[in-house]
């Protein structure tokens, strides 16, 4: 597959023109040479604090360069692109899953990969975003909650949807929001089909299990004991509590350096392409499950297989080859 990558060093602004020094030798509003890729992630920067995010289709940074050489407001597009600071593509390239006599752990995301939790969260946005006046006032659609929020961290949306919010006020509505979702979630979370038979097959194969969330740790800690599945991970990693939360390497490889594994021992099982990209970041084999995504995206985003859920025939025959 394809990787391009457009690093954006500097970026000023004056009554001429834009005017951007940019790395590989050419211009940033060359989108063309980027073909088929309609989507890109970007890390920014918002109150001195670095975020990570899925970035804007290309369409949309064609229409905001568009409205810079109309003459629009100066302000509302240099805050957005000073954010922008790394462009890189979504297309990542297929680690191959190892062979299963090698694999010694498999690293679980939570959200959307151990239950099918994103209708929940996606209501939860959906009355909270328009309460906020986001989107324009409409409420929000499934395109809008895949794009913008899944599999991302709180920092990461809010800072997104809300450049001017200081850090405090995203982590106040940030916690409303997770404790809107801890009180509906508590009864109503199952796991996902196949999961416990997944999870019982791996302890008594001998293998290290972990969950590695973007999720705020109570929320994950909720989750895990919802599906009764308390006890059973030998490691929760937090991706705010790392250095840099997925789709940063960070939370795969503190897993991997807890185990004392390299990435070929081990599997990861995800539902985003955020989280995804964090997998093979740190050169791990992922596994895309297909509860809110679709197979062409996950594929796209890098994804050895995709299952619907963990009763899938593919899965089993690669799990059964360790037997034969």
């Amino acid at each position: 597959c394809l990787l391009v990558r457009v690093r954006v060093v500097n970026l000023s602004w004056s009554t001429q023109g834009l005017h951007s020094h940019i790395t590989m030798g050419f211009a940033l509003l060359t989108t063309q040479a980027l073909g088929p890729l309609n989507r890109l992630v970007y890390v920014g920067y918002n109150n001195s604090s670095r975020i990570s995010s899925e970035g804007p289709p290309l369409g949309k940074i064609k229409r905001q360069l568009a409205t810079y050489s109309r003459g629009r407001s100066r302000e509302s597009f240099t805050s957005r692109f000073r954010r922008n600071l790394k462009v890189e593509s979504q297309m990542k390239t297929k680690i191959a899953l190892p062979k299963i006599e090698t694999l010694k752990a498999v690293l679980f995301d939570v959200d959307g990969t151990l239950t099918n939790s994103d209708p929940l969260h996606f209501e939860v946005f959906r009355e909270l975003l328009l309460g906020l006046g986001a989107n324009g006032g409409q409420p929000i659609d499934t395109e809008f909650f895949h794009r913008h929020i899944s599999g991302r961290t709180n920092a990461a949306i809010f800072g997104d949807l809300f450049p001017e919010w200081d850090t405090e006020r995203i982590n106040e509505v940030a916690e409303d929001k997770e404790a809107k979702f801890r009180e509906l979630a508590a009864d109503v979370l199952t796991p996902l089909a196949g999961l416990l038979k997944l999870t019982a097959w791996i302890k008594q194969t001998g293998l290290k299990v972990a969950a590695v969330t973007n999720a705020p740790r109570e929320n994950a800690e909720l989750m895990i004991s919802a599906l009764g599945l308390d006890g059973y991970f030998d490691l929760l990693v937090i991706g705010a509590e790392c250095a840099r939360a997925k789709p940063h390497p960070d939370p795969y490889q503190a897993a991997l350096d807890h185990f004392q594994l390299g990435p070929n021992e081990a599997v990861v099982f995800e539902d985003s392409p955020t989280g995804m990209a964090s997998g093979l970041a740190a050169g791990v084999a992922t596994v895309g499950i297909l509860t809110s995504q679709t197979a062409a995206t996950m594929e796209e985003g890098g994804a050895s297989i995709t299952i619907v859920d963990y009763e899938s025939v593919v899965l089993w025959e690669y799990l059964n080859a360790r037997e034969e």
